[in-house]
This record gives structure tokens, sequence and C-alpha cells, in this order.
């Protein structure tokens, strides 16, 4: 026989077995995923401080965060401090963003296209179990916001990988906190990802 019989089976949930090839490596971040993302993160055309930073904190403590958020200048006497990491377009942080950067559109374009292609192959490498569309989408969104080394140390991803879906799902809600502060925004995009995850394995126990 050939080497598709001769390879042995490396996973097996839900029925389907994978012969000697990396699991989920056919699926692709959806349109549905995309707009999770965008809609999450919001396209700002200028840089921004971190929310977590000291430079952050600073404009909340003086009333400013709002308007900066909008493109104010940011005084003078709080430019010492701290705003990294910079954010700029949807959600992209990293060297290339700085303070003072006007971002073009088709910048940000390029730059989500880069962070959801990192995001999607730290699934396909990290995650042992298959996935169908939904569970990926949410996942690739998950990683795209708290990053790769979170989500490689995370609870969920060892429960995912373990077969426990349920208690995966329970772990999306403990990831609300940007600098040990509860977010309002991060509270709603975990929802969104969790109830995504969720209609997923629905589908997949359907399907079983």
């Amino acid at each position: 026989m050939g080497g598709f019989f001769s390879a042995a089976p490396i996973a097996y949930r839900r029925g389907l077995f994978y012969w000697g090839r990396r699991l989920n490596e056919n699926l692709k971040y959806s349109d549905q995923g995309m707009s999770l993302t965008e809609n999450a993160e919001t396209l700002v055309l200028f840089a921004y401080p971190d929310p977590a930073s000291p430079l952050a904190k600073a404009l909340q403590a003086r009333g400013l965060w709002q308007k900066t958020q909008q493109g104010a200048p940011i005084p003078g006497d709080l430019l010492g401090l701290s705003g990294a990491p910079w954010t700029g377009g949807w959600g992209h942080t990293g060297p290339d963003v700085h303070y003072g950067m006007v971002i073009t559109r088709d910048l940000a374009v390029d730059w989500l296209r880069a962070d959801v292609r990192g995001a999607e192959a730290v699934v396909k490498r990290d995650v042992k179990v298959a996935l169908n569309q939904e569970e990926y989408d949410a996942l690739v969104d998950l990683v795209f916001n708290i990053g790769s080394g979170n989500f490689d140390t995370s609870t969920l991803l060892r429960k995912l990988n373990v077969g426990d879906t349920d208690g995966a799902l329970a772990e999306f809600v403990r990831w609300n906190k940007a600098g040990g502060v509860v977010l309002a925004g991060l509270v709603k995009r975990r929802e969104a990802e969790r109830v995504l995850f969720q209609l997923g394995a629905n589908h997949a126990r359907v399907a079983a």
C-alpha cells in the first residue's frame, strides 16, 4: 500500500482520523472571523498607547483618554511616560508602531492580514484536536488579541488538547484583563469568542 495507508494516525476526535499531516491545516480564517476581529479592534489610523500603559493611565486620570483615542495630541508633560506597546490599525502592535505615526488604510490592511496569518499559524501549530470553522475562528481571534505566548501556556489550550471542550469554553472569560484591570471591551470580545466556539462545539456534537 502507499504512504497514506501506512502512516500512523496522529489524532482522533469526533470519529475523524488524520493520517500523517498537521491537524486543521486546511482551515482558513473566515469572513465571520475577520468581522469579529475588525469589530473588536476598530480601525485607528494613528498610533495610540496601550490601555494598560503608564501613559494611558495618566491620560485616563486626567479625563483625556477618549480625546486622545480620537486623535487629540498628548500633553507634552506626559510624553515621558511609556505608552508601549503602541498600537495602530486593527490592534497591530510592534516596533513598527510609534507615537506620532499616521497610518494609511492600506498599511492597516497589510498589518491585519499579517497578524491574522500569524495567529492562524499558532492555532494550527498548538491545537492537537480537530476543529471546525467556528471553533477555529474563535481561537484565531483569541490568539490575535492575547498573543501566542499567553495562548501557548493557557489552561484553555491544555483543556482543549485533552478533549475537555466544556472546560476550554469556560476559560475564555478569564482573558478579560489588561494590566490586571478588567476592560469592558475585552469582556465583550471574550463573550463573542466563547459564543462562536460553543456554536462550533454544538455542531460537532450533533455531527458525532
